[in-house]
């Protein structure tokens, strides 16, 4: 495992002062910025910036230019994947940096029920055949020392989303023939949150922004495809609460207080256009509140299968009790600014829905049912476009 630093050293120079040719010693030292590099792709580059003594010139180096080369004014660019050293040299002192460059495997075309990977497998995209995707930004496994802990929000895994995932993409190939689109993060919270707007969710890490970027980049073409193949679709983030009532919490980025509104509240106060499913309040016939908690939104249909949840007909309000009402995924994938893919952030309870693999199989097959039902209430389609 490679770990990135810069090294900076401080050695004395001699000058002359004065007529009677006596010396001063002083110190020159060199210090680098940014002290990690990932370079993604030929020919990409990085400006790295030399702190020397006043007045020193710099000399830079790369110890295998067939990897990256790097010029007079410290430009680095990338040639072909591997590493490198970068070192930088003033008045007998010097620092380095170990340079990276990832080149990503040219694809075409994506195919479906095939794993593509981003560097390193920490991120992993699944194409479908649906006109669904499903995130899970918070399952991951992994923990790469090249990428620091995150000392800002939240930390914690989401237990056995990535497991539930697998469960509910299984349950539609069997239910329709076709999977849905899968992107997921393996690494822990603990070293990337997907679900933050990059200089949270990566804390300045390039390893990690990378990851980022590729998390949120399969979401980008998965959507392409779907908007593609059928000009619409829906997009479900997958999370995991530990609140006090086993429910699913649909987040259509309305918190409590705009839910604990009346119908004709959420109907007349402007909420559809501040929603993640904006998009399919503008072409349903149902009024806004219906499609929320009315007897053909997802609340309803996941009740028809057993599986309580909020809103929905039966659990119209949060009133007091803790909710998550969606994040950064369902604010910038969901059609909140724009776009035809309706986004919901799904908050999983434990018991019943992902504590056991029988459990997790069970709640995949209600849950492929109630989207099921659900596309084809709103969307008029869900396997394929109506004729």
């Amino acid at each position: 495992m490679f770990r990135c630093f810069s090294l900076g050293l401080t050695l004395p120079l001699l000058f002359a002062c004065g007529g009677g040719g006596t010396t001063e010693p002083i110190e020159s030292s060199v210090e680098l910025s940014p002290d990690v590099v990932l370079l993604v792709g030929v020919k990409s580059t990085v400006a790295i910036q030399a702190s020397v003594t006043e007045g020193l010139p710099v000399e830079w180096t790369s110890t295998d230019p067939s990897v990256a080369t790097v010029d007079s004014g410290g430009l680095v660019t990338a040639v072909a994947p591997g590493t490198t050293w970068v070192t930088a040299r003033s008045g007998g002192a010097y620092a380095t940096v170990q340079v990276k460059v990832w080149v990503p495997p040219a694809v075409t075309e994506y195919e479906p029920g095939v794993s593509y990977f981003g560097r390193r497998q920490y991120v992993e995209y699944v194409p479908g055949e649906l006109p669904l995707v499903i995130s899970v930004p918070h399952g991951g496994a992994l923990k790469p020392v090249e990428i620091p802990d995150r000392t800002m929000g939240t930390i914690v895994t989401d237990a056995l989303t990535v497991e539930t995932a697998h469960a509910v993409r299984d349950a539609l190939v069997q239910r329709t023939g076709k999977a849905p689109h899968l992107i997921i993060s393996h690494l822990k919270r603990i070293k990337l949150e997907p679900n933050r707007e990059i200089v949270f969710g990566a804390e300045g890490n390039p390893y990690a922004e990378n990851a980022w970027d590729e998390f949120q980049g399969y979401i980008e073409s998965a959507k392409d495809r779907v908007v593609h193949d059928f000009g619409s679709g829906l997009y479900l983030d997958l999370h995991a609460h530990g609140h006090e009532v086993a429910r699913l919490e649909l987040g259509y980025l309305l918190n409590a207080s705009a839910l604990n509104l009346s119908d004709a509240e959420l109907d007349a106060g402007g909420y559809a256009d501040l929603s993640s499913v904006r998009a399919l309040a503008a072409t349903s016939p149902l009024p806004f509140s219906h499609v929320l908690r009315g007897d053909q939104s997802l609340g309803a249909l996941l009740g028809a299968q057993d599986i309580p949840s909020i809103p929905s007909p039966a659990d119209m309000r949060p009133d007091a009790a803790k909710y998550f009402s969606g994040g950064y995924n369902t604010n910038r994938h969901g059609s909140r600014h724009g776009g035809t893919v309706s986004g919901i952030q799904i908050e999983l309870h434990y018991r019943g829905i992902r504590d056991t693999d029988e459990n997790r199989r069970s709640f995949g097959t209600r849950l492929a049912a109630a989207v099921e039902g659900y596309m084809v209430a709103h969307w008029g389609f869900f396997t394929v476009l109506p004729k």
